[in-house]
């Protein structure tokens, strides 16, 4: 494939040893199995139970959230309110960090609701606490990459310095890659730390349309390589039903990596239809042909047996 990235075969840890690049951007000879936030099929999502069982079960990489408390400090939190998960109807950014430590995660969430309107419902073993963004870094990322995924306010609360500040004292600029839809958030990173690496994200709302039609948008977007002109970027998140061949070509063109999302969801937070393809083994073949670089999964396990 002319200009994509070179494809050699690295085991994981290899990438985790600082010696050789960072694993969501170096070549490979498969993608990188990414549970997203954590492993929501066994623990609560953006969970250390479900971040140490990942690590448990050999996953390439987690994907994670992050917020920003009132007092400033990074949260590993996917919803602005804390009611799904908590069954407090407050945001984390109306809370310090005192008071978030004190709540849990429910051991019976919301994971989506169907096509009926109807809730998907999951049930773990337990309670269990909200993490900082610290704790995690501090504890798993020396032996698993991290995609941190910033979840800004549109109005601005400094996440982007924030978060910057905290993987540049954890050390681990090299095994983590930022990522975001908000734009903001990954210019104050750059601005904070240009040696990481960004990564801005896609989906089927943000262009209006699924399927091929929104694979041409996002082609024509990508064709001028502007948010990596703008912005730095190194990598594009997208998800599975956008990204064809020519997506891959024309990024890897200018040595920018992508990943996809998600696959084998546990459930659907908007209520329309998960199209058939997420639950396919004919769809991972299909980006694994494709040479994408990475693939978030709510069921990492089964995700890492199709690929290995």
């Amino acid at each position: 494939m002319e200009g994509a990235i070179a494809v050699t075969h690295v085991p994981i840890q290899a990438y985790l040893d600082a010696t050789l690049p960072n694993p969501f951007l170096a070549g490979k000879h498969r993608p990188l199995v990414v549970g997203h936030r954590g492993v929501p099929m066994l623990h609560q999502e953006n969970t250390l139970a479900g971040f140490r069982r990942a690590v448990a079960l050999g996953i390439d990489a987690v994907e994670l959230d992050v917020r920003v408390t009132r007092d400033h400090r990074a949260v590993v939190f996917h919803d602005s309110s804390l009611e799904r998960l908590v069954g407090i109807r407050r945001s984390i950014s109306e809370l310090t960090w005192h008071e978030v430590a004190s709540l849990r995660v429910a051991s019976t969430i919301r994971v989506g609701i169907d096509a009926l309107g109807n809730p998907i419902v999951a049930r773990y073993d337990g309670e269990a606490r909200i993490p900082l963004l610290a704790e995690v870094l501090a504890e798993v990322a020396g032996r698993i990459a991290i995609n941190i995924e910033l979840k800004s306010r549109w109005l601005g609360d400094a996440i982007g310095s924030i978060v910057a500040e905290e993987i540049a004292t954890a050390g681990v600029a090299d095994r983590v890659i930022v990522t975001s839809f908000d734009p903001r958030a990954l210019r104050d990173v750059a601005r904070f730390d240009a040696a990481i690496a960004l990564g801005y994200c896609w989906e089927e709302s943000a262009l209006g349309f699924a399927g091929l039609q929104g694979r041409r948008l996002l082609n024509r977007a990508l064709d001028t390589n502007l948010a990596g002109r703008v912005l730095g970027t190194r990598a594009v998140g997208a998800n599975h039903t956008l990204v064809g061949p020519e997506t891959v070509r024309r990024l890897h063109r200018h040595n920018v990596a992508i990943g996809a999302h998600v696959l084998f969801p546990i459930g659907s937070p908007s209520g329309r239809s998960i199209p058939e393809t997420a639950t396919s083994p004919a769809e991972v073949a299909r980006l694994v042909e494709l040479g994408i670089d990475w693939i978030e999964t709510d069921d990492p396990e089964r995700l890492q047996r199709l690929v290995a």
